[in-house]
């Protein structure tokens, strides 16, 4: 067994607990490689290590940005909490130990969260495992696009922004932006305009086998799970639809999304 650790290395700590967990792995007999940036897991995936999995220490967003590098090679993620919320993560800072000893036994299941891709003008924009948003550019702008979903027009779209998400990111910008929280096992995009001004324009839940299309009439930002990736010209399209690929994350416990959100975000 291989084991890759990846964490934030701006967390405080973060970089001595990877040292301790790697310490704890290999006292194991276990194999491990410890990469501290993105792009270092990203070449490290792509040129065919045979992990077992990543080893995720840091908050959600540590853990969304492994999803992005290990889930196009089908790698599970087990994340371990250091930040506040930690939505994703199975375990604590001290849950290492025994979560290793069930590793090894094969106590464990897989979770295959959806995906949604992007593409612009059609051009990919690769995958998010929560959301792509559209911003306005300028703080004194609204952002005005065109909707349509499975070619029908909702109509013109006059907010702050617009977020396209999954399940899985019902719970995260979507939620703040007012949007529903979808259990895990309804398969479904969310369509959620971020301060709209208007009454009738108001989040949509639609099929996972939709396509929603956004046709821009103003200068904006297009970001992936909260990263920006591109800034977005008047008469650009970007589609969104469900992912070939899914996340895969490493579970020991049945995981209860409405628990969760009273313990994580109360």
């Amino acid at each position: 067994m291989k084991l890759i650790f990846f964490t934030n290395p701006n967390k405080p700590n973060a970089a001595k607990l990877m040292e301790e967990l790697v310490s704890v792995a290999e006292a194991r007999g276990i194999e491990t490689v410890s990469v501290r940036d993105d792009e270092g897991l990203k070449e490290l995936l792509n040129i065919g290590c045979d992990a077992f999995c990543v080893v995720t220490i840091g908050g959600d967003g540590t853990i969304l940005r492994a999803v992005a590098a290990a889930a196009p090679k089908h790698i599970p993620v087990l994340g371990v909490n250091m930040g506040r919320v930690g939505f994703f993560s199975e375990i604590g800072t001290d849950g290492f130990p025994k979560a290793l000893e069930r590793l090894l036994s094969g106590d464990y299941y897989i979770e295959r969260p959806s995906m949604l891709s992007c593409s612009v003008n059609g051009v990919s924009m690769g995958e998010c495992l929560n959301d792509f948003s559209i911003h306005r550019q300028e703080l004194s702008s609204i952002t005005q696009l065109d909707l349509f979903v499975d070619g029908d027009e909702i109509g013109n779209v006059m907010a702050d922004g617009l977020i396209v998400g999954t399940p899985s990111g019902s719970t995260a910008y979507t939620m703040s932006a007012g949007g529903p929280v979808v259990a895990p096992k309804l398969d479904c995009i969310l369509v959620t305009p971020i301060c709209p001004h208007s009454l009738t324009v108001r989040p949509i839940v639609t099929a996972a086998d939709s396509v929603v299309r956004v046709r821009l009439r103003c200068v904006c930002r297009l970001s992936r799970d909260g990263q920006n990736i591109m800034v977005l010209d008047p008469d650009d399209e970007a589609v969104f639809k469900k992912a070939e690929m899914t996340a895969e994350f490493i579970r020991f416990e049945k995981r209860n999304v409405f628990k969760l959100i009273r313990e994580k975000l109360k």
